[in-house]
């Protein structure tokens, strides 16, 4: 097994989702605090988180495969809640944009009582996958600490981002919540480096792996 698992193109457009994903969520919460009336509550914030989150998912599958040569199973585990985790985070901002625009909190209708009939259904497009997402980060930096795929501080950075964000973003602390985007921001963007970092070792690594064993004359090796 090799120490790198990842191909150049997943190194690349992982890295490069990873940078991308925690400063799009910190623009996203200033627009809902600046633009909007709060976390989870206006257009603007909501369209930037969507993008966020997608980017979230991407930059996951370049974190797990780092993790996964020396932890395979817990990397596929991890990897499962941190898409579904980012994937509901869609459906959060979503949610954030018709707030914002029609004043309509679905989810509090959903799980407070003011449906009707069958529709308490609907909750279950939110929960309980929303708490995944905080989950993700904490289940990640884990894996990156015990593994040792990342610096130490960059895992436990990682983690704590994700303690801090379920702390912060239900309760709707906009201080608490954009600290929190910072700390993902450091956490991430270092993980993204690695991962752009870790292009030329595949590189490498892919060349010796294509590279037709020299043979004799005679067909001889």
């Amino acid at each position: 097994m090799t120490d790198n698992p990842l191909t150049r193109p997943l190194a690349r457009v992982t890295g490069f989702a990873a940078i991308l994903a925690p400063v799009l969520l910190l623009l996203s919460s200033i627009a809902y605090i600046t633009g909007g009336g709060g976390i989870n509550d206006g257009v603007l914030g909501g369209t930037v988180g969507v993008w966020s989150a997608i980017a979230l998912a991407v930059a996951s599958v370049g974190i797990c495969r780092l993790a996964e040569p020396r932890a395979p199973r817990a990397a596929a585990v991890v990897q499962v809640v941190a898409l579904a985790g980012f994937t509901a985070g869609v459906a959060f901002n979503v949610q954030g944009m018709y707030l914002g625009k029609y004043d309509l909190d679905l989810l509090t209708d959903l799980t407070g009582g003011a449906s009707e009939g069958s529709e308490w259904i609907g909750a279950f497009a939110f929960l309980p996958w929303g708490w995944l997402a905080p989950l993700s980060f904490v289940l990640m930096g884990w894996l990156l600490w015990n593994t040792r795929a990342v610096a130490p501080w960059t895992a436990g950075l990682l983690a704590l981002g994700g303690v801090l964000f379920v702390t912060g973003r239900p309760a709707r602390i906009d201080t608490l919540v954009i600290a929190t985007d910072v700390v993902l921001t450091i956490a991430l963007v270092a993980i993204g480096l690695r991962l752009l970092g870790n292009q030329q070792n595949t590189i490498g690594q892919s060349a010796s792996a294509a590279e037709p064993v020299p043979t004799k004359r005679g067909g001889r090796r």
